[in-house]
């Protein structure tokens, strides 16, 4: 009984821990709030040769300057990243907006943000160049 019990228990255990990794993402602001994460849609165009084109979805947060969220690719073609929930981190300074974004530890991005929260710029993985742009896909 003693060993049902315990699996009993470790059971319990694992699937809150999976539970809360399931919940909205969200950072702890300066001013004691809370900021959800904003949803992006990214699309990736490579600049010279061949390549495929790629697409994904982010989920970012952007607070005193540090961006943090998520990147999963969505893309139809050959995509590393493709079905996989990836770590995003990253900067955004001074006045015009510089953007320097790490997706996975596979993507590298430098760019700008728009005053409607958009992000373009030139994307780099493994040697390829991208044009990169994402756009926050906001409901109505």
């Amino acid at each position: 009984m003693k060993l049902f019990g315990k699996a009993t228990a470790a059971a319990s255990g694992a699937l809150l821990i999976w539970g809360a990794a399931l919940a909205p993402a969200g950072a702890v602001t300066n001013v004691g709030g809370t900021q959800l994460a904003t949803p992006y849609v990214a699309a990736f165009a490579p600049i010279f040769g061949s390549g495929f084109p790629r697409t994904g979805t982010m989920n970012l947060v952007i607070n005193d300057g540090t961006i943090s969220g998520t990147y999963s690719g969505t893309s139809v073609g050959p995509d590393l990243l493709d079905n996989r929930i990836v770590p995003v981190t990253g900067t955004v300074s001074g006045n015009e907006r510089y953007v320097q974004l790490f997706i996975g530890g596979l993507v590298t991005l430098r760019g700008t943000m728009h005053d409607d929260g958009t992000i373009s710029g030139t994307a780099q993985e493994r040697g390829r160049l991208y044009e990169f742009k994402a756009a926050p896909h906001l409901s109505r």
